[in-house]
């Protein structure tokens, strides 16, 4: 960054003893004592660097440590009162609320009566603040994922006639575009490229076989029990099978850190799931594309073909592109490697959508971030622990709320929506077994316990359906002639999908959080390790767990 200041301070020597007199003077009001010292009273004083790096301008640090001469009681002081944690913590969330409340000033006198308290674009603002705010409440008072908070929330909102998204379409459809980036981006950063070369057999079994027994199930299920159509249950299904390994990630990063052993539960769990989503996102949008998007029949046999395909390889392009563009000692190279993937997610999801290509873009970003985090490690970049996955995971912080609360004001509690969720609870237990018993039979070098944990990971079902089980309602209500039918079928996906997030998502995490160091410790039997398995690998240093926090 440009410091005009700096600049002109070091071509002008004569001023460097001015400001050495000033520091000086600074530093003896603070203990007055100092000059009377014995030792080198410009040991005190703070030197300049010596050494520039390549991004570095030299100049006088601005911070000084006092602490050396703090008698006990003086540091005691310091950490107690306005210093302590839970002190930090209200002044951090008074801070937000004055900032809020600026905003919404700002906003109030830019565009009129909208913004007012009882406007409909404050209620919009509104909803997604309180859902954050009641998931940190429910996140620090049970560790539950916020998630859950902000569907209630939602729900509520829905049902005391405070919001309705039906009245904002267009918002709702857009946001729906943007929501995926953020998610799948953010996931990919973590995989290890390396890793699942040499373990792509089991990645691929874990994550396509219970995906696809599910679907199948779900498909069966919804056609005897509620009469959907074949494609309307192969469109439920692709969403339904989806697992949402970002809900157990912290817990699994804490678990294996802990334990010794060859295997790398954290990656297996994070690309297998990945494999999981990519299907969910790149079948659903062919489905949805093939339902809603009038075309040639010949041209949808290729889309269905070529979307993975053609997705991956459009991700694996952008990415590559990522590790080479900027250069590695442009002074903003962090900031431009972060546009770059998130524009290029952006734009590309967006196009495809507008060509009738859906689930490409959504492919794209998966194959696209996991490339560039694989070009970036070579530079120095952790895994999942460097300046692109932290601005993922704010950006995903701050969406998380919207997307959960925005999807459930969509679900009205009457007669018709309790008649589904009877009918749902069904359907749920029945898909669960199913995947659950697929899965542990896939895992076949794996012990009894293993086998159990890594079901334990695959229950959860909750960010992609919250984020694409609207599309359809919003598709149809944006017709002028749409069929109702087709409206009630998208009525009952969004029913089921909702039921299903707010089941098995705290069982999931609960499940995986409280278990998962008892059915990871090894016996006396199980403690000998396969010389041939590959060395576990830290997976990202802490960074997971810092998802929750944020």
């Amino acid at each position: 960054m440009f410091r005009p200041s700096v600049v002109f301070f070091n071509k002008a020597p004569s001023y460097k003893y001015l400001v050495s007199v000033l520091i000086l003077g600074n530093l003896w009001m603070q203990n007055p004592t100092m000059l009377d010292k014995k030792s080198n009273w410009a040991d005190n004083v703070p030197r300049m660097s010596q050494k520039k790096s390549k991004r570095e301008t030299t100049g006088f640090p601005v911070n000084y440590n006092t602490d050396r001469n703090d008698t006990g009681d003086e540091k005691i002081k310091k950490n107690s009162g306005y210093n302590s944690i839970a002190a930090k913590s209200i002044f951090h969330f008074l801070t937000l609320f004055v900032l809020g409340l600026i905003l919404w000033g700002l906003l109030w006198c830019a565009f009129g009566d909208n913004w007012r308290w009882d406007g409909p674009w404050f209620r919009l603002a509104a909803v997604a603040v309180v859902a954050w705010s009641s998931g940190q409440l429910l996140h620090g008072f049970t560790t539950l994922p916020p998630l859950l908070a902000a569907l209630l929330t939602g729900i509520l909102a829905r049902n005391f006639n405070i919001l309705d998204m039906r009245d904002f379409i267009e918002i709702d459809a857009f946001l729906r575009k943007v929501y995926p980036v953020l998610i799948l981006g953010k996931a990919s950063l973590g995989w290890d490229v390396s890793y699942i070369r040499e373990n792509w057999q089991q990645i691929s079994v874990l994550g396509v076989i219970p995906w696809a027994a599910e679907v199948v199930t779900v498909m069966i299920c919804t056609n005897l029990l509620l009469g959907f159509p074949w494609i309307w249950g192969l469109l439920l299904g692709s969403l339904y099978a989806s697992v949402s390994c970002a809900i157990v990630m912290p817990s699994v990063c804490r678990i294996s850190a802990s334990k010794s052993g060859a295997r790398n539960w954290a990656q297996l769990i994070c690309t297998a799931g990945g494999t999981d989503t990519a299907l969910s996102v790149g079948v659903y949008g062919l489905i949805y594309s093939y339902i809603f998007v009038e075309v040639d029949d010949t041209y949808k046999y290729i889309k269905a073909g070529s979307t993975l395909l053609v997705g991956v390889t459009v991700g694996v392009i952008w990415g590559s592109l990522a590790g080479l563009l900027p250069h590695t000692l442009d002074f903003y190279v962090a900031e431009m490697r972060v546009l770059f993937v998130l524009l290029g997610g952006l734009f590309g999801n967006f196009f495809s959508t507008q060509i009738g290509w859906g689930g490409v873009g959504g492919v794209a970003v998966l194959a696209c971030n996991a490339t560039a985090a694989t070009f970036w490690r070579r530079d120095g970049w952790k895994l999942n622990n460097n300046t692109a996955s932290t601005a993922y995971r704010v950006l995903y912080a701050a969406a998380e709320p919207m997307v959960f609360a925005y999807s459930a004001t969509f679900i009205v509690l009457n007669s018709a929506t309790w008649n589904t969720f009877l009918y749902g609870l069904a359907i749920l237990a029945i898909c669960l077994c199913v995947r659950l018993t697929v899965t542990a039979l896939v895992c076949w070098d794996m012990t009894l316990k293993e086998r159990l944990f890594v079901c334990c990971t695959w229950t959860p079902k909750s960010i992609v359906e919250a984020v694409l089980c609207p599309v359809a309602t919003n598709t149809l209500l944006m017709k002028n002639n749409h069929d109702k039918e087709q409206l009630e079928y998208a009525e009952d996906l969004m029913r089921l999908i909702v039921q299903a997030i707010l089941i098995t998502t705290p069982i999931g995490f609960l499940l995986t959080n409280h278990l998962g160091s008892w059915l990871l410790k090894k016996t006396d039997n199980e403690s000998e390790i396969d010389p041939r398995a590959p060395c576990r690998k830290s997976f990202n240093e802490g960074s997971q767990i810092e998802d929750v926090k944020l």
